[in-house]
């Protein structure tokens, strides 16, 4: 049976190039017969994380909003996509609220010690794509420590990332040499796992 994939696109600008990079890892996927879904994280509604801990006593945020449904998702897929830019050095802030959101998940696993997902569905695999417009050579390293962080507590194994530095006006990406063949080929790796 094929995997389900589920992609996240974590910019707050519609249609700009990490949104575009995963609009292109995931049509590949699906002209090949792979169901696939694709979450925009700016269409949710959603607070930021509000600390309070609460989560740790129950595994359930004290927060009711869209990022239930969110979190029903990341449970229900078998392979994960997350597209998401670099502002200021780090993951754009839109993605970083959600993965702070996620904060009942690592309370579930590591305070409740309960599992995230049923053994039989492991392992799962995730990819990461980005654009930055600098060229600072660890321009993507904070980024992806937080996507990596996020992959380890869903039980989600690392499968590497697509990056692309100097890619910053809406656009962009599409002149790009190899951008959208190499999302294609990593997706459709990522999926064969």
């Amino acid at each position: 049976m094929k995997p389900h994939i589920l992609g996240i696109a974590g910019s707050p600008r519609r249609n700009g190039n990490t949104d575009r990079l995963l609009i292109e890892a995931l049509d590949s996927l699906h002209s090949r017969g792979y169901s696939i879904e694709r979450i925009n994280i700016r269409d949710l509604q959603f607070s930021p994380c509000l600390g309070c801990n609460a989560c740790s006593k129950t595994g359930l945020c004290v927060q009711k909003d869209d990022i239930q449904y969110l979190q029903e998702r990341l449970l229900a897929a078998d392979r994960f996509i997350v597209a998401a830019p670099v502002f200021f050095m780090g993951i754009n802030a839109q993605m970083k609220a959600v993965i702070d959101r996620m904060q009942t998940f690592w309370a579930l696993k590591y305070v409740l010690k309960k599992p995230i997902v049923v053994s039989e569905r492991l392992p799962r695999h995730g990819l990461f794509l980005s654009a930055a417009g600098t060229e600072f050579p660890d321009v993507f390293t904070c980024a992806e420590k937080s996507v990596k962080n996020l992959y380890h507590v869903l039980d989600i194994q690392y499968f590497g990332s697509c990056v692309y530095q100097k890619i910053d006006k809406a656009g962009e990406i599409a002149h790009h040499p190899t951008a959208f063949r190499d999302v294609r080929e990593k997706a459709l790796e990522l999926a064969l796992l």
